[in-house]
């Protein structure tokens, strides 16, 4: 063996024992890390439905959209073309349709935007529409309210009104405010 060869040994151990020294002192000084880092892990999916059901598990609603997407940074849920089919066994169905919607989190709220139509009708008779820009409905109550501009048509009937409070459980309407019209029979 040549001496450079033992040269360049000893300053190879020599330089991993300083570095394995200087490693274990720099981690006993700078103690655990209080720092929290958030990953910012949310979901996205394509064509999804959401289904929601009473206590007894018989079938309320169903939300379908054409995408969903959960914001991390305050957990709600953005949906896009979407449709809630509101169908309950024994009372009257109703269908929402908006551009855009928005699950706030933690509550039983779903904001529509967009071309909201909701419409309702009987076998036999004639549908109901309601237009607007922005609706609520409150899947726990199953009442759909907005304080925007609504046009309702209904068989050829045209009203205009500012707000509205649509109970879906016991099909009942109520306008808020600047009712307008024409009625046809």
């Amino acid at each position: 063996m040549s001496a450079r060869s033992i040269i360049a040994g000893v300053l190879l151990a020599a330089t991993a024992l300083a570095s394995g020294y200087l490693f274990l002192r720099i981690r006993d000084t700078a103690g655990p890390s209080t720092e929290t880092v958030r990953l910012g892990i949310g979901y996205y999916a394509d064509r999804a439905t959401l289904t929601g059901t009473d206590e007894t598990g018989r079938i309320l609603f169903r939300i379908s959209a054409s995408g969903v997407t959960q914001n991390p940074a305050d957990s709600s849920v953005a949906l896009q073309n979407v449709t809630l089919d509101y169908d309950p066994e024994t009372e009257a169905p109703w269908q929402l349709r908006a551009e855009t919607g928005r699950l706030p989190p933690g509550g039983k709220m779903i904001e529509l935007s967009g071309n909201v139509v909701a419409s309702t009708g009987e076998a036999g008779g004639p549908a109901a529409f309601i237009r607007t820009d922005f609706l609520e409905f409150d899947t726990g109550t199953r009442i759909a309210a907005t304080d925007r501009k609504v046009v309702i048509e209904y068989a050829g009937s045209i009203i205009n009104a500012v707000g509205l409070r649509a109970d879906l459980a016991r099909d009942r309407l109520e306008l808020r405010s600047q009712v307008s019209g024409s009625y046809v029979r």
